[in-house]
């Protein structure tokens, strides 16, 4: 059976108009056990599809006429709960279901009105979801299906006790879902301890860096970086390039160095408020400006399909980091590129990304 042959036509109808048209490795492998309820570890790259993977068989098995949480996904940061709510509400149009999105940085008292109306569906940090559920706003008693979203960047954020105590809450019979890029012995008990007889889809190699993304490592000075920079960018005219530093401070420089050099570009970090960086994604995302500057935990949850190019202004501090990056491009079957700039102090970090992933070769 094919995989639109196991969907309701109505379904079918709403991916065509969606413009989903082949369905991605990761969706074709997983559809028939999650329709049938199968809990799935599911270890692949951002970019790889796997919201529609989990998204259309929940929404094939939730009931609309039931307003209750049927169905809760968390996710490591805002920008993903954001992104998720959004590709599910386009999925579940032709059955009129609600899907709120609750997390921090917003009024709670939005959210909390948002809430009461009723949503089938939550998508939410754990952190935010912990909240609600502490003032008996949020109750799953009703919950058939839990999604871990990107679990082993919500691990790296030290969610794992909220999870743990927001998963104590879905009493009833339930499917648990767990997706990864990585997959190691944090991941491993994390899915032994929600996850039963759990479906395993694993599309690429484990956590390694995507096949559409072309590696370069050049080879500069702490000096020339920025004039590397403005190469690369004038050189490959991308339509959006996102570049990586270790640390706030080295964003704020290259973002200002890039300003006095004639190149726009905004900068992404942890000092901003959350209005701030909601109007600096907004813009990065319409393509109003093309260059953005982010520490690796600024980026987190950033899926923009138009970023072409990646620049590892530094060589990131955990070989992992460089796996997350470098995946912010080559997403949705598009080839990327990813420079990474190595001047001598950077040595020492790129052999260790060399010898975990045999790449960057000299």
């Amino acid at each position: 059976m094919t995989y639109k042959e196991q969907l309701t036509n109505n379904m079918q109808e709403t991916l065509q108009n969606a413009g989903y048209t082949d369905p991605t490795p990761i969706q074709a492998q997983s559809l028939e056990g999650l329709l049938a309820g199968r809990d799935m570890i599911g270890i692949a790259q951002t970019g790889t599809g796997k919201t529609a993977a989990f998204g259309v068989p929940i929404i094939e098995r939730v009931w609309s006429e039931n307003k209750k949480t049927q169905a809760l996904i968390l996710c490591p940061t805002r920008e993903l709960a954001l992104q998720t709510t959004e590709v599910l509400r386009k999925l579940s149009a032709h059955k009129h279901l609600r899907v709120v999105s609750i997390y921090g940085g917003q009024n709670v008292k939005v959210q909390i009105s948002a809430l009461r109306t009723g949503a089938q569906i939550v998508v939410g940090t754990p952190g935010r979801v912990k909240d609600l559920l502490e003032r008996n706003v949020l109750k799953f008693a009703n919950v058939r299906h839990l999604v871990l979203d990107e679990a082993d960047e919500m691990l790296d954020f030290g969610f794992l006790p909220d999870i743990r105590t927001i998963v104590a809450t879905v009493t009833g019979e339930h499917q648990t879902l767990l997706f990864s890029a990585t997959f190691n012995k944090e991941i491993a008990k994390v899915a032994a301890q929600f996850l039963h007889d759990p479906l395993r889809v694993e599309v690429g190699v484990r956590d390694e860096p995507v096949d559409t993304v072309r590696q370069m490592c050049i080879k500069t000075e702490e000096g020339t970086k920025l004039n590397t920079v403005r190469y690369l960018l004038r050189e490959t005219a991308p339509r959006l390039a996102l570049i990586f530093c270790n640390t706030r401070r080295r964003v704020k420089a290259l973002t200002k160095k890039l300003g006095d050099a004639g190149v726009s570009a905004a900068c992404l970090h942890g000092d901003l408020s959350q209005n701030q960086r909601d109007g600096i994604m907004r813009s990065f995302r319409l393509g109003n400006t093309a260059v953005l500057v982010a520490t690796d935990v600024a980026a987190r949850g950033i899926d923009v399909e138009k970023i072409d190019l990646v620049i590892n202004y530094d060589v990131p501090d955990k070989p992992e980091y460089y796996v997350h990056r470098i995946g912010r491009t080559g997403r949705a079957g598009h080839d990327g590129l990813a420079c990474t700039l190595v001047s001598p102090d950077d040595r020492s970090r790129l052999r260790d990304i060399r010898l975990r992933y045999h790449v960057l070769a000299n």
